[in-house]
């Protein structure tokens, strides 16, 4: 899934449809805090009914069975990529934010990067990947305020 998503957020999200997503870079803390939906919330409503319908396939078509085992996994890789993205990076679940390991601190410093520069990485869980060659900055992630970084049209 870490390959499907690098693919989506690269080549949709940062493609096509970057005027949606460019609200999750200026706003990512303080919609979330109002509670007000922002236009990059579009994303997961349409992955969630394309697993909706996949497993409606899966359970209905025959010989679709496959899809169901499948599409369990993308609900999961998504449940645990809305926790770390959302509770770990952002900061946005009290007793989460707090979690401070090697790999919690590059994900953060990683997606930091990625909103500032509006470029690598686009992958979640391994950044490590497409930033072999890349510095992060040597920040502590842990102190002060998480919240959402430079608007992309900057």
């Amino acid at each position: 899934m870490e390959a499907v998503t690098y693919v989506v957020h690269r080549f949709v999200m940062h493609g096509p449809f970057e005027s949606l997503h460019r609200s999750h870079h200026r706003n990512a803390a303080a919609a979330f805090a109002d509670k007000r939906p922002e236009p990059n919330d579009v994303f997961p409503a349409a992955f969630s009914l394309v697993v909706i319908a996949a497993l409606w396939v899966g359970f209905n078509v025959s010989g679709f069975a496959w899809l169901v085992p499948l599409f369990v996994g993308v609900t999961v890789y998504g449940i645990v990529y809305t926790a770390i993205h959302d509770g770990v990076i952002h900061g946005r679940v009290a007793w989460m934010k707090r979690i401070d390991t090697h790999w919690t601190r590059s994900l953060t410093l990683a997606h930091r990067a990625h909103h500032q520069a509006n470029n690598e990485p686009y992958g979640m869980l391994l950044p490590s990947l497409t930033m072999r060659n890349r510095s992060l900055p040597a920040q502590d992630v842990r102190s002060g305020s998480r919240a959402s970084h430079v608007p992309v049209d900057q």
